[in-house]
């Protein structure tokens, strides 16, 4: 290659879209396939007000934080705001993950996600919320925790 095409192609190189370029190191399938469990099961805990669900996947030293903005939370202020959404009525009527992106380095594993919820409350009201999240999963003592999440939400 010549050198000024080389050059060019250098200077090029760092401008491919992110679906072009890799991720960084995944898990492997059996390990992708138990954080989306996991995740999942955090989720639907969280909206279906079961604490114990709930603590069986996440550990106490939880740092969250939700779309909406507010203060940073552990599991214990977690878990008083899964009882305040309980107490308004709505359910969650639909739950998807719409992109999920990992990476693993030793016993963590970083999940990038989309997702989309729709909430139904006992009037028939209907809320949709759509955004993106980075969540973090941890391996302690043999099996996978979910140790904390950073969400936002996307105008509709």
């Amino acid at each position: 290659m010549r050198p000024f095409a080389f050059a060019l192609a250098l200077m090029f190189a760092g401008l491919a879209p992110l679906s072009a370029q890799g991720f960084g190191p995944a898990p492997d399938a059996a390990t992708a396939r138990e954080i989306l469990a996991l995740r999942e099961d955090a989720w639907r805990a969280f909206f279906a007000n079961d604490t114990v669900a709930f603590k069986r996947v996440v550990p106490a030293e939880l740092i969250a934080l939700s779309w909406g903005g507010g203060a940073w939370e552990d599991r214990t202020q977690t878990i008083v705001r899964m009882r305040e959404f309980a107490g308004t009525g709505m359910k969650l009527d639909a739950l998807h993950f719409t992109r999920n992106v990992m990476q693993q380095y030793g016993d963590a594993v970083i999940l990038y996600t989309g997702f989309h919820l729709v909430l139904k409350g006992p009037n028939g009201e209907q809320e949709e919320t759509t955004g993106r999240g980075t969540e973090i999963f941890a391996r302690r003592d043999g099996r996978w925790i979910h140790t904390g999440w950073h969400l936002d939400a996307i105008a509709p």
